[in-house]
Protein backbone atom coordinates (compact mmCIF):
# COMPACT_ATOMS: atom_id res chain seq x y z
CA UNK A 1 0.00 0.00 0.00
CA UNK A 2 2.95 2.36 0.48
CA UNK A 3 3.54 2.34 -3.28
CA UNK A 4 0.11 3.88 -3.93
CA UNK A 5 -0.14 7.65 -4.39
CA UNK A 6 -1.29 9.57 -1.33
CA UNK A 7 -3.96 11.64 -3.08
CA UNK A 8 -7.34 10.38 -4.30
CA UNK A 9 -6.62 11.93 -7.70
CA UNK A 10 -3.38 9.93 -7.96
CA UNK A 11 -5.02 6.66 -6.93
CA UNK A 12 -7.98 7.02 -9.30
CA UNK A 13 -5.62 8.01 -12.11
CA UNK A 14 -3.40 5.00 -11.40
CA UNK A 15 -6.38 2.62 -11.41
CA UNK A 16 -7.92 4.04 -14.59
CA UNK A 17 -4.71 4.34 -16.60
CA UNK A 18 -3.42 0.99 -15.34
CA UNK A 19 -6.67 -0.71 -16.33
CA UNK A 20 -6.73 1.04 -19.71
CA UNK A 21 -3.12 0.12 -20.47
CA UNK A 22 -3.67 -3.51 -19.46
CA UNK A 23 -6.87 -3.76 -21.52
CA UNK A 24 -5.21 -2.05 -24.49
CA UNK A 25 -2.16 -4.32 -24.42
CA UNK A 26 -4.29 -7.45 -24.13
CA UNK A 27 -6.67 -6.39 -26.89
CA UNK A 28 -3.77 -5.37 -29.14
CA UNK A 29 -2.06 -8.71 -28.58
CA UNK A 30 -5.24 -10.64 -29.31
CA UNK A 31 -5.94 -8.48 -32.37
CA UNK A 32 -2.47 -9.06 -33.81
CA UNK A 33 -2.69 -12.79 -33.11
CA UNK A 34 -6.11 -13.06 -34.75
CA UNK A 35 -4.82 -11.03 -37.70
CA UNK A 36 -1.91 -13.40 -38.27
CA UNK A 37 -4.15 -16.45 -37.81
CA UNK A 38 -6.72 -15.17 -40.30
CA UNK A 39 -4.09 -14.36 -42.92
CA UNK A 40 -2.44 -17.72 -42.40
CA UNK A 41 -5.76 -19.51 -42.62
CA UNK A 42 -6.76 -17.70 -45.80
CA UNK A 43 -3.32 -18.26 -47.28
CA UNK A 44 -3.52 -21.95 -46.39
CA UNK A 45 -6.94 -22.36 -48.03
CA UNK A 46 -5.70 -20.65 -51.18
CA UNK A 47 -2.68 -22.94 -51.13
CA UNK A 48 -4.87 -26.05 -50.91
CA UNK A 49 -7.09 -24.95 -53.78
CA UNK A 50 -4.15 -24.09 -56.04
CA UNK A 51 -2.17 -27.22 -55.12
CA UNK A 52 -5.18 -29.45 -55.82
CA UNK A 53 -5.68 -27.80 -59.22
CA UNK A 54 -2.00 -28.22 -60.09
CA UNK A 55 -1.96 -31.89 -58.99
CA UNK A 56 -5.00 -32.76 -61.10
CA UNK A 57 -3.52 -30.91 -64.08
CA UNK A 58 -0.17 -32.71 -63.80
CA UNK A 59 -1.87 -36.10 -63.50
CA UNK A 60 -3.65 -35.44 -66.81
CA UNK A 61 -0.48 -34.25 -68.55
CA UNK A 62 2.32 -36.18 -70.24
CA UNK A 63 5.48 -36.45 -68.08
CA UNK A 64 7.56 -34.44 -70.58
CA UNK A 65 5.15 -31.54 -70.34
CA UNK A 66 4.99 -31.41 -66.55
CA UNK A 67 8.16 -29.34 -66.08
CA UNK A 68 6.77 -26.63 -68.39
CA UNK A 69 3.44 -26.57 -66.54
CA UNK A 70 5.16 -26.38 -63.15
CA UNK A 71 7.32 -23.51 -64.42
CA UNK A 72 4.24 -21.71 -65.68
CA UNK A 73 2.46 -22.10 -62.36
CA UNK A 74 5.43 -20.89 -60.29
CA UNK A 75 5.31 -17.29 -59.06
CA UNK A 76 7.07 -15.45 -56.24
CA UNK A 77 4.06 -16.25 -54.05
CA UNK A 78 3.61 -19.85 -55.23
CA UNK A 79 6.83 -21.79 -55.78
CA UNK A 80 6.44 -25.27 -57.30
CA UNK A 81 9.08 -27.86 -58.22
CA UNK A 82 9.19 -31.50 -59.30
CA UNK A 83 11.63 -33.80 -57.49
CA UNK A 84 12.26 -37.43 -56.72
CA UNK A 85 12.03 -36.68 -52.97
CA UNK A 86 9.83 -34.50 -50.76
CA UNK A 87 10.98 -31.25 -49.23
CA UNK A 88 12.83 -31.71 -45.98
CA UNK A 89 11.24 -29.88 -43.09
CA UNK A 90 13.43 -27.37 -41.25
CA UNK A 91 14.16 -27.57 -37.56
CA UNK A 92 11.57 -24.90 -36.80
CA UNK A 93 8.94 -26.24 -39.19
CA UNK A 94 5.69 -27.34 -37.56
CA UNK A 95 3.48 -30.03 -39.14
CA UNK A 96 0.02 -28.72 -39.99
CA UNK A 97 -2.47 -31.54 -39.46
CA UNK A 98 -5.43 -29.29 -40.23
CA UNK A 99 -4.14 -28.18 -43.64
CA UNK A 100 -2.95 -31.71 -44.41
CA UNK A 101 -6.44 -33.05 -43.69
CA UNK A 102 -8.01 -30.41 -45.99
CA UNK A 103 -5.49 -31.19 -48.71
CA UNK A 104 -6.18 -34.95 -48.43
CA UNK A 105 -9.88 -34.25 -48.81
CA UNK A 106 -9.24 -32.09 -51.87
CA UNK A 107 -7.00 -34.78 -53.43
CA UNK A 108 -9.33 -37.73 -52.75
CA UNK A 109 -7.52 -38.96 -49.63
CA UNK A 110 -4.12 -39.24 -51.34
CA UNK A 111 -1.79 -40.94 -48.85
CA UNK A 112 1.59 -39.46 -49.74
CA UNK A 113 1.14 -35.89 -48.52
CA UNK A 114 3.31 -33.78 -46.20
CA UNK A 115 2.28 -30.32 -45.04
CA UNK A 116 4.27 -28.10 -42.64
CA UNK A 117 4.56 -24.46 -41.60
CA UNK A 118 7.83 -22.51 -41.40
CA UNK A 119 7.31 -20.02 -38.54
CA UNK A 120 7.75 -16.31 -38.99
CA UNK A 121 10.68 -16.21 -36.56
CA UNK A 122 12.61 -18.87 -38.55
CA UNK A 123 16.30 -18.45 -39.37
CA UNK A 124 17.27 -16.80 -42.66
CA UNK A 125 20.18 -19.18 -43.10
CA UNK A 126 17.97 -22.25 -42.69
CA UNK A 127 15.43 -20.84 -45.11
CA UNK A 128 18.13 -19.97 -47.61
CA UNK A 129 19.42 -23.53 -47.58
CA UNK A 130 15.84 -24.72 -47.86
CA UNK A 131 15.31 -22.64 -51.00
CA UNK A 132 18.74 -23.70 -52.30
CA UNK A 133 17.45 -27.31 -52.24
CA UNK A 134 14.57 -26.29 -54.49
CA UNK A 135 16.99 -24.56 -56.93
CA UNK A 136 19.20 -27.69 -57.18
CA UNK A 137 16.19 -29.87 -57.96
CA UNK A 138 15.10 -27.43 -60.66
CA UNK A 139 18.56 -27.48 -62.21
CA UNK A 140 18.49 -31.29 -62.38
CA UNK A 141 15.21 -31.10 -64.26
CA UNK A 142 16.56 -28.40 -66.58
CA UNK A 143 13.97 -25.98 -65.31
CA UNK A 144 14.72 -22.39 -66.26
CA UNK A 145 15.98 -20.44 -63.26
CA UNK A 146 14.52 -17.07 -62.54
CA UNK A 147 16.53 -15.67 -59.63
CA UNK A 148 15.15 -12.19 -60.02
CA UNK A 149 11.64 -13.45 -59.33
CA UNK A 150 12.43 -16.01 -56.60
CA UNK A 151 13.86 -14.75 -53.33
CA UNK A 152 14.35 -17.05 -50.34
CA UNK A 153 11.28 -16.65 -48.12
CA UNK A 154 11.57 -15.89 -44.42
CA UNK A 155 8.55 -18.06 -43.59
CA UNK A 156 5.59 -19.77 -45.15
CA UNK A 157 3.68 -23.02 -45.88
CA UNK A 158 5.30 -26.02 -47.53
CA UNK A 159 3.63 -29.08 -49.00
CA UNK A 160 4.88 -32.21 -50.78
CA UNK A 161 2.48 -34.48 -52.77
CA UNK A 162 3.53 -37.70 -54.43
CA UNK A 163 2.24 -38.06 -57.98
CA UNK A 164 1.18 -41.27 -59.63
CA UNK A 165 4.54 -41.66 -61.46
CA UNK A 166 6.48 -41.57 -58.15
CA UNK A 167 7.77 -37.99 -58.45
CA UNK A 168 7.05 -35.41 -55.78
CA UNK A 169 5.38 -32.08 -56.33
CA UNK A 170 6.91 -29.67 -53.82
CA UNK A 171 5.10 -26.43 -53.04
CA UNK A 172 6.34 -23.45 -51.06
CA UNK A 173 3.91 -20.61 -50.29
CA UNK A 174 5.66 -17.72 -48.48
CA UNK A 175 3.63 -15.79 -45.97
CA UNK A 176 2.93 -12.27 -47.33
CA UNK A 177 5.39 -9.66 -46.13
CA UNK A 178 2.63 -7.71 -44.43
CA UNK A 179 2.11 -10.53 -41.94
CA UNK A 180 5.73 -10.51 -40.80
CA UNK A 181 5.83 -6.73 -40.39
CA UNK A 182 4.22 -4.74 -37.61
CA UNK A 183 0.95 -3.10 -38.68
CA UNK A 184 2.21 0.39 -37.92
CA UNK A 185 -0.91 2.17 -39.14
CA UNK A 186 -3.13 0.04 -36.92
CA UNK A 187 -0.80 0.52 -33.95
CA UNK A 188 -0.80 4.28 -34.59
CA UNK A 189 -4.61 4.34 -34.49
CA UNK A 190 -4.59 2.34 -31.25
CA UNK A 191 -1.95 4.66 -29.74
CA UNK A 192 -3.95 7.80 -30.60
CA UNK A 193 -7.06 6.18 -29.13
CA UNK A 194 -5.21 5.24 -25.94
CA UNK A 195 -3.75 8.73 -25.46
CA UNK A 196 -7.16 10.32 -26.04
CA UNK A 197 -8.77 8.02 -23.45
CA UNK A 198 -5.99 8.75 -20.92
CA UNK A 199 -6.38 12.53 -21.35
CA UNK A 200 -10.16 12.30 -20.99
CA UNK A 201 -9.73 10.09 -17.90
CA UNK A 202 -7.37 12.62 -16.30
CA UNK A 203 -9.83 15.44 -16.95
CA UNK A 204 -12.72 13.36 -15.59
CA UNK A 205 -10.82 12.37 -12.44
CA UNK A 206 -9.74 15.98 -11.83
CA UNK A 207 -13.31 17.16 -12.31
CA UNK A 208 -14.65 14.54 -9.89
CA UNK A 209 -12.02 15.04 -7.16
CA UNK A 210 -11.85 18.85 -7.25
CA UNK A 211 -14.87 19.32 -4.92
CA UNK A 212 -13.15 17.13 -2.30
CA UNK A 213 -10.13 19.43 -2.37
CA UNK A 214 -12.41 22.43 -2.02
CA UNK A 215 -14.13 20.83 0.98
CA UNK A 216 -10.78 20.04 2.62
CA UNK A 217 -9.58 23.62 2.12
CA UNK A 218 -12.84 25.00 3.51
CA UNK A 219 -12.58 22.70 6.56
CA UNK A 220 -9.10 24.04 7.31
CA UNK A 221 -10.26 27.61 6.87
CA UNK A 222 -13.24 27.36 9.23
CA UNK A 223 -10.92 25.73 11.77
CA UNK A 224 -9.07 29.05 11.79
CA UNK A 225 -12.02 31.38 11.17
CA UNK A 226 -15.56 30.23 11.80
CA UNK A 227 -16.89 33.21 9.79
CA UNK A 228 -15.27 31.93 6.59
CA UNK A 229 -17.72 32.41 3.67
CA UNK A 230 -19.86 29.33 2.91
CA UNK A 231 -19.19 27.27 -0.20
CA UNK A 232 -21.20 27.57 -3.40
CA UNK A 233 -23.65 24.69 -3.71
CA UNK A 234 -23.01 23.60 -7.29
CA UNK A 235 -21.93 20.50 -9.18
CA UNK A 236 -23.40 16.98 -9.27
CA UNK A 237 -26.17 16.02 -6.85
CA UNK A 238 -23.87 14.16 -4.46
CA UNK A 239 -21.44 17.08 -4.37
CA UNK A 240 -24.24 19.58 -3.77
CA UNK A 241 -25.56 17.45 -0.90
CA UNK A 242 -22.11 17.25 0.68
CA UNK A 243 -21.53 21.00 0.31
CA UNK A 244 -24.99 21.76 1.72
CA UNK A 245 -24.32 19.54 4.73
CA UNK A 246 -20.94 21.20 5.22
CA UNK A 247 -22.45 24.69 5.11
CA UNK A 248 -25.15 23.62 7.57
CA UNK A 249 -22.52 22.27 9.94
CA UNK A 250 -20.55 25.51 9.70
CA UNK A 251 -23.65 27.59 10.42
CA UNK A 252 -24.51 25.48 13.48
CA UNK A 253 -20.96 25.77 14.80
CA UNK A 254 -21.00 29.52 14.28
CA UNK A 255 -24.30 29.90 16.17
CA UNK A 256 -23.04 27.65 18.96
CA UNK A 257 -19.86 29.69 19.38
CA UNK A 258 -21.79 32.97 19.30
CA UNK A 259 -24.22 31.67 21.93
CA UNK A 260 -21.33 30.51 24.09
CA UNK A 261 -19.66 33.91 23.74
CA UNK A 262 -22.80 35.63 24.99
CA UNK A 263 -23.03 33.20 27.91
CA UNK A 264 -19.37 33.77 28.76
CA UNK A 265 -19.85 37.54 28.66
CA UNK A 266 -22.85 37.26 30.99
CA UNK A 267 -21.00 34.90 33.37
CA UNK A 268 -17.98 37.19 33.41
CA UNK A 269 -20.14 40.17 34.28
CA UNK A 270 -22.18 38.29 36.88
CA UNK A 271 -19.09 36.90 38.63
CA UNK A 272 -17.10 40.11 38.66
CA UNK A 273 -19.92 42.08 40.22
CA UNK A 274 -20.18 40.09 43.51
CA UNK A 275 -16.39 39.91 43.77
CA UNK A 276 -16.23 43.70 43.49
CA UNK A 277 -18.93 44.04 46.21
CA UNK A 278 -17.00 41.68 48.47
CA UNK A 279 -13.87 43.78 48.04
CA UNK A 280 -15.80 46.92 49.03
CA UNK A 281 -17.19 45.21 52.12
CA UNK A 282 -13.76 43.80 52.91
CA UNK A 283 -12.45 47.33 53.25
CA UNK A 284 -14.87 47.90 56.19
CA UNK A 285 -13.35 45.08 58.28
CA UNK A 286 -11.43 46.23 61.35
CA UNK A 287 -9.44 43.01 61.79
CA UNK A 288 -6.31 43.34 59.61
CA UNK A 289 -5.40 39.64 59.81
CA UNK A 290 -8.90 38.56 58.82
CA UNK A 291 -8.97 41.18 56.09
CA UNK A 292 -5.68 39.82 54.67
CA UNK A 293 -7.00 36.25 54.57
CA UNK A 294 -10.25 37.33 52.87
CA UNK A 295 -8.36 39.41 50.32
CA UNK A 296 -6.11 36.45 49.51
CA UNK A 297 -9.15 34.23 48.92
CA UNK A 298 -10.80 36.86 46.72
CA UNK A 299 -7.62 37.26 44.64
CA UNK A 300 -7.47 33.50 44.19
CA UNK A 301 -11.14 33.34 43.23
CA UNK A 302 -10.78 36.16 40.73
CA UNK A 303 -7.69 34.53 39.22
CA UNK A 304 -9.54 31.25 38.82
CA UNK A 305 -12.57 32.95 37.24
CA UNK A 306 -10.42 34.88 34.77
CA UNK A 307 -8.33 31.81 33.91
CA UNK A 308 -11.46 29.72 33.37
CA UNK A 309 -13.01 32.33 31.11
CA UNK A 310 -9.73 32.62 29.18
CA UNK A 311 -9.64 28.85 28.75
CA UNK A 312 -13.22 28.74 27.46
CA UNK A 313 -12.55 31.75 25.24
CA UNK A 314 -9.32 30.32 23.84
CA UNK A 315 -10.58 29.78 20.26
CA UNK A 316 -12.75 32.88 19.94
CA UNK A 317 -10.20 35.56 19.20
CA UNK A 318 -11.46 38.37 16.98
CA UNK A 319 -7.88 39.14 16.03
CA UNK A 320 -7.17 39.07 12.29
CA UNK A 321 -4.33 36.89 10.96
CA UNK A 322 -1.26 38.82 9.80
CA UNK A 323 2.31 38.03 8.75
CA UNK A 324 4.40 37.41 11.87
CA UNK A 325 8.17 37.31 12.27
CA UNK A 326 8.46 34.41 14.71
CA UNK A 327 12.09 35.26 15.54
CA UNK A 328 11.13 38.83 16.46
CA UNK A 329 8.20 37.58 18.57
CA UNK A 330 10.44 35.19 20.52
CA UNK A 331 13.09 37.88 21.03
CA UNK A 332 10.47 40.18 22.55
CA UNK A 333 9.36 37.36 24.85
CA UNK A 334 13.00 36.82 25.84
CA UNK A 335 13.26 40.48 26.84
CA UNK A 336 10.07 40.15 28.93
CA UNK A 337 11.43 37.00 30.58
CA UNK A 338 14.67 38.75 31.52
CA UNK A 339 12.72 41.59 33.14
CA UNK A 340 10.85 39.01 35.22
CA UNK A 341 14.12 37.35 36.24
CA UNK A 342 13.43 34.16 34.23
CA UNK A 343 16.21 32.17 32.59
CA UNK A 344 15.44 31.75 28.89
CA UNK A 345 17.70 30.88 25.94
CA UNK A 346 16.78 31.18 22.27
CA UNK A 347 18.50 29.24 19.50
CA UNK A 348 17.31 31.31 16.57
CA UNK A 349 17.32 30.11 12.98
CA UNK A 350 16.16 31.66 9.77
CA UNK A 351 12.41 31.16 9.42
CA UNK A 352 9.90 32.42 6.90
CA UNK A 353 7.11 34.71 8.13
CA UNK A 354 4.10 32.90 9.57
CA UNK A 355 0.48 33.98 9.05
CA UNK A 356 -1.35 33.96 12.37
CA UNK A 357 -2.77 35.99 15.26
CA UNK A 358 0.21 37.62 16.99
CA UNK A 359 -1.38 38.35 20.40
CA UNK A 360 -2.84 34.83 20.66
CA UNK A 361 0.47 33.21 19.68
CA UNK A 362 2.33 35.42 22.14
CA UNK A 363 0.01 34.26 24.88
CA UNK A 364 0.42 30.61 23.86
CA UNK A 365 4.22 30.89 23.91
CA UNK A 366 4.23 32.84 27.17
CA UNK A 367 2.16 30.19 28.93
CA UNK A 368 4.56 27.45 27.84
CA UNK A 369 7.64 29.50 28.76
CA UNK A 370 6.17 30.26 32.17
CA UNK A 371 5.48 26.57 32.77
CA UNK A 372 9.05 25.66 31.74
CA UNK A 373 10.54 28.26 34.11
CA UNK A 374 8.16 27.45 36.98
CA UNK A 375 8.60 23.66 36.91
CA UNK A 376 11.91 23.23 35.06
CA UNK A 377 14.05 26.17 36.17
CA UNK A 378 14.60 27.52 32.63
CA UNK A 379 13.21 27.60 29.11
CA UNK A 380 15.42 26.66 26.13
CA UNK A 381 13.76 27.45 22.80
CA UNK A 382 14.70 26.30 19.30
CA UNK A 383 12.97 26.55 15.92
CA UNK A 384 12.52 24.07 13.07
CA UNK A 385 11.07 25.39 9.81
CA UNK A 386 9.98 23.68 6.60
CA UNK A 387 7.65 24.53 3.69
CA UNK A 388 4.90 22.41 5.32
CA UNK A 389 5.05 23.46 8.97
CA UNK A 390 6.73 25.59 11.62
CA UNK A 391 7.84 23.84 14.82
CA UNK A 392 8.73 25.64 18.06
CA UNK A 393 10.27 23.50 20.81
CA UNK A 394 10.36 24.79 24.40
CA UNK A 395 12.49 22.57 26.65
CA UNK A 396 12.94 22.84 30.41
CA UNK A 397 15.63 21.51 32.74
CA UNK A 398 13.42 19.85 35.31
CA UNK A 399 13.08 16.27 36.48
CA UNK A 400 10.47 15.40 33.88
CA UNK A 401 7.09 13.69 34.10
CA UNK A 402 6.20 10.02 33.49
CA UNK A 403 4.95 9.45 29.96
CA UNK A 404 1.57 8.14 31.10
CA UNK A 405 0.86 11.53 32.73
CA UNK A 406 1.89 13.78 29.85
CA UNK A 407 -1.53 13.99 28.17
CA UNK A 408 -3.26 14.52 31.51
CA UNK A 409 -1.34 17.77 32.00
CA UNK A 410 -3.59 19.37 29.38
CA UNK A 411 -6.76 18.66 31.37
CA UNK A 412 -8.35 21.70 33.06
CA UNK A 413 -7.25 22.25 36.69
CA UNK A 414 -4.96 19.22 36.57
CA UNK A 415 -1.89 19.65 38.79
CA UNK A 416 0.55 17.01 39.92
CA UNK A 417 0.66 16.18 43.63
CA UNK A 418 3.92 18.02 44.25
CA UNK A 419 2.44 21.22 42.73
CA UNK A 420 -0.76 21.49 44.77
CA UNK A 421 0.27 24.71 46.42
CA UNK A 422 -1.36 27.64 44.68
CA UNK A 423 1.82 29.71 44.91
CA UNK A 424 3.75 27.22 42.78
CA UNK A 425 1.08 25.23 40.97
CA UNK A 426 -0.97 27.92 39.22
CA UNK A 427 -4.53 27.22 38.11
CA UNK A 428 -3.75 24.24 35.87
CA UNK A 429 -5.15 25.92 32.75
CA UNK A 430 -2.03 27.29 31.05
CA UNK A 431 -1.27 24.22 28.92
CA UNK A 432 -4.92 23.85 27.89
CA UNK A 433 -5.09 27.49 26.80
CA UNK A 434 -1.86 27.10 24.81
CA UNK A 435 -3.20 24.00 23.06
CA UNK A 436 -6.52 25.71 22.24
CA UNK A 437 -4.67 28.62 20.63
CA UNK A 438 -2.42 26.31 18.60
CA UNK A 439 -5.38 24.25 17.44
CA UNK A 440 -7.22 27.43 16.46
CA UNK A 441 -4.31 27.99 14.06
CA UNK A 442 -4.70 24.46 12.67
CA UNK A 443 -1.76 23.11 14.69
CA UNK A 444 -1.27 21.48 18.07
CA UNK A 445 0.80 21.42 21.27
CA UNK A 446 2.25 18.14 22.52
CA UNK A 447 4.58 17.14 25.37
CA UNK A 448 7.46 14.69 25.17
CA UNK A 449 10.50 13.69 27.19
CA UNK A 450 13.57 15.82 26.64
CA UNK A 451 16.67 14.48 24.93
CA UNK A 452 18.71 14.70 28.16
CA UNK A 453 16.27 15.63 30.92
CA UNK A 454 13.02 17.44 31.63
CA UNK A 455 10.15 17.96 29.17
CA UNK A 456 9.78 19.48 25.75
CA UNK A 457 6.62 21.33 24.69
CA UNK A 458 6.34 21.08 20.89
CA UNK A 459 4.19 23.64 19.05
CA UNK A 460 3.38 22.58 15.49
CA UNK A 461 1.87 25.21 13.20
CA UNK A 462 1.03 24.29 9.58
CA UNK A 463 1.87 26.77 6.88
Amino acid sequence: MRLLPRSLFGRLTLILIGGLLLAQFLSTGLLLKDRVDVIRENTGIQLIQRVASLVYLLEDTEPRERARIVRAFSTPQFRATLSDSPLQQGVDAVPSNHLEMLLRQALSERTEIQVAINPIHGSRDRESSFWRQRREVSDRQNVESRPSRFRPPRSGFQASIRLSDGNWLNILRPIPEGVEQWPYRLLTYLGVLLISIILLSLLAVRWVTRPLGTLAEAAQNIGKDITYPPLNEKGPREVRNAVRAFNTMQERLRRYIEDRSRVLAAVSHDLKTPITRLRLRLALLKDDALQSRFEKDLDEMEQMVLATLDYLRGTESKEKPVQISVNALLESLQDDAQELGWEMTLTSSKTAPYTGRPLALKRCLMNLIENAVRYGEAADIRLEDSPQKLTIIIADRGKGVPEDELEGLFNPFYRREESRARETGGTGLGLGIARNIARAHGGDVTLRKGKLHGLEAVITLPR
